[in-house]
């Protein structure tokens, strides 16, 4: 990692000083809708402000410059920052073979940001900051909170580069498309025959509609009774209505374009339509004028794709005219604080018949409050002997006693993420007391460090199966005895890579895994070709896994294959959504029991979660093996 230049850091404990005029207004975290306090976090950081504080400087002229570099590593579950207005921050924290919860506390002591326990290993932190001052990072285990379990190495942090917050270039002109939505095209109507003292009126009922309603607008589509015209919106603050603002949305579905919302020509109103698929469930949020990468590492070069993506981030807020939105791993965030503004995500489903309207408050997942049944989860960790390495696992053990043998066992990936984002054992607690699913145990899996989750999950050498069926699972069932041993009882699950993951040992270890469940699988994958052997000729047939399937024995395995409707290739190549149906076609050609869900969604955890049951469900349910 290159340290970054010079700037006007010095990381040290401070004092909070006043808001510049000149920060851009959407630099500033909503500090005025702000109401986290103190007293309100004292309780839930108790644990956090004992740790010891790490402190660094690098500027010349601040206190303490005798001390170590921001640009170093530096360790410890505390860092305070001294940072101007108007900066870009960007950090990578190193937490080795653990997951850490990172929140962000201003100079006035109030939560600024909260980034969940989703990944171990090495994860960028970044934020703007809204005024000059000292700032605070915690890092705190969410998983192991018993002192003989916690991480036997502190968290490292290391200043990436900084510069100042300067606005991201806007997107290339161009023409305006036509207007789609019905009630914009009214609005633009009633604005052209009116006069110009009630042309702010017409626009207040709209946005006062628009708040009642909430955003975004459904309107049909005639011509495509399986759609719905959606419309998402953006209010451009005071004052800032002709500025070339840049708002685009961020979700998970691919485009050879970026999701760029237009203005509507002399008013405040920014939109986006799209024709989307009735029945869609989807996360999203907004990436309001996001700033550039900073040039103090950049030297003026233009920023990598992946650069881009960190700062955009750095700018992605929930919608706020959309009343429902998704914790995202960050529940426990006051809904009106600056935390939660960027760490949430607004959500819509679209009802599947019947009048349009966004079904997400029907769908809402059990809070913590809802008096439930509820099983026990523990975390654990495991060195293994094949691979060489220890990795953190969590158990789910639904509540009641069970007989041995009687547990059909879930094996899924990505744990950090389905823990911290899905929050799997709620469902799962939800599902077994509505009779959705059986009582069942449910193991989560995660890698070592993050880098090694593209080394294991995708099937490059036999070692991670391996480990999982003749190690790991032989370790379980000898201390969790009601664990089912049979293979018709055992269902391994992941998405993504995960999803790649259980197709793989589905196949490979049929006597152990007996179902698979996937979602949105990576089956786009191959190994690499070695320099040795010629690489594949152009017109050569891809779909590596396939080959594999189509060309083995037909396993006594279910399959039960998840992906999305808007999982689509981009630029002529195959997407998610064509993978799968290809390897659902082969499946059948070969004999297998496959079941399938084309769901109305994209590469999102807000949709696996519910895919999770339904594939369950159905690999679960009584029928016939396949030969």
């Amino acid at each position: 990692m290159e340290p970054p230049t010079t700037s006007p850091y010095a990381c040290r404990a401070g004092l909070f000083s006043s808001m510049p005029s000149t920060m851009p207004s959407h630099f500033i975290f909503s500090f005025a809708r702000l109401l986290t306090t103190c007293t309100l976090l004292a309780g839930m950081a108790a644990t956090w402000a004992s740790e010891p504080t790490t402190q660094c400087s690098v500027a010349p002229g601040q206190p303490d410059t005798h001390g170590p570099s921001c640009s170093q590593m530096l360790a410890g579950h505390a860092l305070e920052v001294q940072a101007e207005a108007g900066q870009v921050l960007l950090w990578t924290l190193d937490s080795g073979t653990h997951a850490h919860t990172v929140r962000l506390m201003g100079p006035d002591g109030q939560l600024l940001r909260h980034w969940p326990a989703v990944h171990n290993g090495i994860q960028d932190i970044g934020w703007v900051t809204p005024t000059t001052g000292r700032y605070r990072l915690e890092a705190h285990n969410p998983f192991f909170t018993q002192p003989d379990m916690q991480p036997d190495v502190e968290p490292i942090w290391q200043l990436k580069t900084s510069g100042p917050a300067l606005a991201d270039a806007a997107p290339a002109a161009v023409l305006p498309a036509a207007v789609q939505s019905p009630a914009l095209l009214q609005l633009q109507a009633q604005i052209a025959q009116t006069t110009p003292a009630q042309k702010p009126v017409l626009i207040q009922e709209f946005w006062s509609a628009a708040l009642t309603h909430g955003a975004p607008l459904l309107e049909p589509l005639p011509q495509h009774p399986q759609e719905a015209l959606v419309t998402f919106l953006w209010r451009a603050p005071a004052g800032t209505q002709d500025l070339p603002h840049h708002v685009r949305l961020e979700w998970a579905m691919r485009s050879a374009d970026p999701f760029t919302f237009q203005r509507l020509p002399d008013t405040d109103i920014w939109y986006l339509s799209l024709p989307l698929p009735r029945g869609l469930r989807a996360a999203y949020q907004l990436v309001v004028d996001p700033v550039q990468w900073p040039t103090a590492l950049a030297a003026g070069a233009a920023p990598s794709r992946m650069q881009r993506v960190q700062t955009q981030q750095l700018s992605a807020q929930r919608d706020l005219l959309n009343p429902h939105h998704w914790h995202a791993g960050s529940p426990e965030l006051p809904a009106d604080s600056a935390a939660a503004l960027h760490a949430e995500r607004s959500v819509l489903e679209i009802a599947a018949t019947g009048p349009l309207r966004n079904m997400a408050a029907d769908n809402a997942p059990p809070t913590s409050a809802t008096k439930l049944p509820a099983g026990q989860l523990q975390h654990l960790r495991y060195t293994s002997a094949l691979l060489g390495n220890t990795r953190s696992l969590s158990l789910y053990l639904p509540t009641g006693s069970h007989a041995a043998g009687s547990l059909p066992l879930l094996v899924l990936f990505d744990r950090e993420a389905y823990l911290e984002r899905v929050h799997i054992h709620q469902l799962l607690d939800a599902w077994i007391a509505q009779g959705r699913l059986p009582a069942m145990a449910v193991l989560l899996v995660g890698n070592p460090q993050r880098k090694d989750r593209a080394a294991e999950l995708p099937p490059h050498t036999p070692a991670f199966g391996n480990m999982l069926a003749y190690e790991l699972l032989r370790w379980l069932r000898a201390q969790q005895p009601a664990i089912a041993t049979e293979a018709r009882q055992v269902v391994v699950a992941g998405s993504s890579y995960g999803g790649l993951a259980a197709g793989w040992l589905g196949w490979a270890h049929p006597e152990t895994f007996g179902n698979v469940l996937s979602l949105s699988g990576s089956y786009w994958w191959a190994p690499s070709t070695p320099k040795s052997e010629p690489a594949p000729h152009r017109w050569a047939e891809g779909d590596w896994f396939m080959r594999q399937v189509l060309h083995g024995p037909t396993q006594a395995v279910r399959w039960h294959l998840a992906y999305g409707l808007l999982e689509r290739g981009v630029q002529g190549e195959a997407g998610i959504i064509d993978n799968n149906r290809h390897l659902r076609n082969v499946l059948q050609a070969k004999g297998y029991t496959v079941t399938t869900h084309e769901f109305a969604g994209g590469h999102d955890y807000y949709a696996w979660g519910e895919e999770i049951a339904l594939g369950l469900k159905a690999l679960l349910s009584t029928g016939t093996q396949p030969r």
